[in-house]
């Protein structure tokens, strides 16, 4: 009999994304050191790499349908396919974001697992109290009143692996007794062979598909206020639909004001190529979920400019990453935004998001955002929507003597500091690295004894994502 641990590894798919790389990064870094099985919602393609050792198993796929009426002998059929392929029970379940509300089995099932003794490994990505309301609403109907009681089961043979700072404070902050951070594994790019095509300008490129949490506005504010001879690169156009409007108005906007900007200069150059030519990588997103973006541009050895994170980038910088040269906020005078404006579109949307929740607004609400988010006049530009970011830039266009109130652009690239930043990266987020925590975690919970178990309330989670003082625009 073998004396590896046997895991089962469950997400709704694996689709290109996030969570199948952090699924493939747990294959290649453990993979002949414990017997996995992957269980997911639909069938991989037949080349992946993944395939060999996986399962599809209906239950877990995206669905809004209806609750299942026969959850119990369902829920029995999954552990018993995961028994029947490993030879024996898991030692440990590690479900992949099982209150995202991509449907209302895994949720259902995580609980069914806890009640039986069963050891699991919880990790959230992401979360339906963050700003995704419907997957919220989806939990709420079909699971119902329960939910609450259910959703974040707490014990001693259920651990929770959040990947980054903010969600382990969240999630300790609604009384769960076992979180362990688990950050993502970082690799950089494989670079094609060949030199990459000279440019008579200096290119700062943002290494992301431009969708709305990416600030693209402020992007482009930094190409307005940038000294003669810089070109900004944003590398990809969104895909989703939803976005393509956003982004479009962008395009139109810096053609307008003839912005030094190439928009999806990755469809017509190769990519690996714009990161090796650029003076400087940037980053304007105000939101990630683990953040590798601050993380590869020094494995590239480039110089990382622009916004890092308070809620994210703590956790790097207490590993020894030196962020210096980014800053937390941009403020800027509300009145260049328009006051009114932004007022009216803050109540607006902070209504809006409570009532997707069915949370009883209180303008008490309002009232904190309001002084939270702006003080002695000024307000961060990454909170503001496309419309007032739009505003804020046309002002600096029109108005030259009011550009020297913001930071100056300087990328100025520090050898140093790259390469103390790649050392960093590869001691603390490399595939060994994750491997090794990724195993203690494993066997540290197998070896945990199956005790009472209970449940966080899970509206008090709602309520940390939900607070005045965290509102974007941006978000909305």
């Amino acid at each position: 009999m073998s004396k590896k641990l046997a895991v089962a590894i469950l997400h709704y798919h694996l689709r290109p994304g996030g969570v199948t790389r952090v699924v493939e990064r747990a294959v290649e870094s453990i993979g002949n050191e414990v017997d996995l099985l992957v269980l997911t919602g639909e069938a991989p393609a037949p080349d992946d790499a993944l395939t060999p050792i996986t399962e599809p198993f209906y239950a877990l796929e995206y669905s809004e349908g209806a609750k299942l009426s026969n959850f119990e002998r369902v829920a029995e059929d999954l552990r018993f396919t995961a028994r029947s392929l490993l030879g024996r029970d898991p030692d440990v379940w590690h479900i992949h974001n099982h209150s995202l509300g991509k449907n209302s089995f895994t949720p259902q099932f995580v609980w069914h697992l806890a009640n039986a003794g069963c050891r699991v490994l919880l990790q959230p990505h992401d979360f339906a109290e963050d700003g995704r309301p419907e997957n919220y609403r989806l939990l709420k109907e079909q699971i119902g009143v329960e939910l609450d009681g259910i959703l974040y089961p707490n014990a001693d043979h259920v651990w929770y692996a959040p990947i980054n700072y903010r969600d382990k404070a969240f999630l300790e902050g609604i009384g769960l007794t076992h979180v362990h951070e688990l950050p993502n594994a970082v690799t950089a790019q494989i670079r094609t062979a060949g030199t990459p095509p000279a440019s008579a300008q200096k290119t700062i490129v943002y290494p992301a598909r431009a969708i709305r949490r990416k600030n693209i506005g402020e992007f482009l504010l930094w190409s307005l206020l940038a000294p003669e001879g810089y070109l900004f690169q944003s590398t990809l156009a969104p895909q989703n639909p939803k976005w393509q409007g956003v982004y479009n108005e962008w395009v139109a906007f810096a053609e307008e004001f003839n912005l030094p900007v190439e928009f999806d200069a990755g469809h017509t150059n190769d990519f690996s190529g714009l990161v090796q030519n650029a003076e400087a990588l940037i980053s304007t997103s105000i939101a990630e979920g683990f953040g590798l973006a601050f993380l590869e541009p020094w494995l590239e050895g480039k110089m990382l400019i622009g916004r890092k994170l308070p809620e994210i980038t703590p956790d790097f910088e207490e590993e020894g990453l030196d962020l210096s040269t980014l800053y937390a906020a941009l403020p800027i005078p509300l009145e260049w935004a328009g006051e009114a404006q932004f007022y009216l579109s803050l109540e607006t949307a902070m209504k809006q998001s409570y009532v997707a929740y069915s949370k009883e607004w209180k303008n008490e609400y309002f009232e904190d955002a309001k002084s939270t988010l702006v003080v002695d006049g000024q307000v961060d530009f990454g909170i503001l929507d496309e419309a007032l970011q739009r505003n804020v830039i046309r002002h600096l266009a029109e108005n030259l003597k009011d550009r020297k109130t913001l930071p100056p652009f300087h990328p100025s690239t520090t050898s140093s500091l790259i390469e103390l930043n790649r050392q960093v990266a590869l001691d603390h987020y490399s595939l060994e690295a994750y491997g090794k925590r990724l195993l203690g975690l494993y066997r540290d919970l197998a070896a945990t004894e199956p005790g009472e178990v209970t449940a966080a309330n899970a509206a008090d989670l709602l309520d940390e994502f939900l607070q005045p003082a965290r509102f974007n625009l941006l978000r909305t």
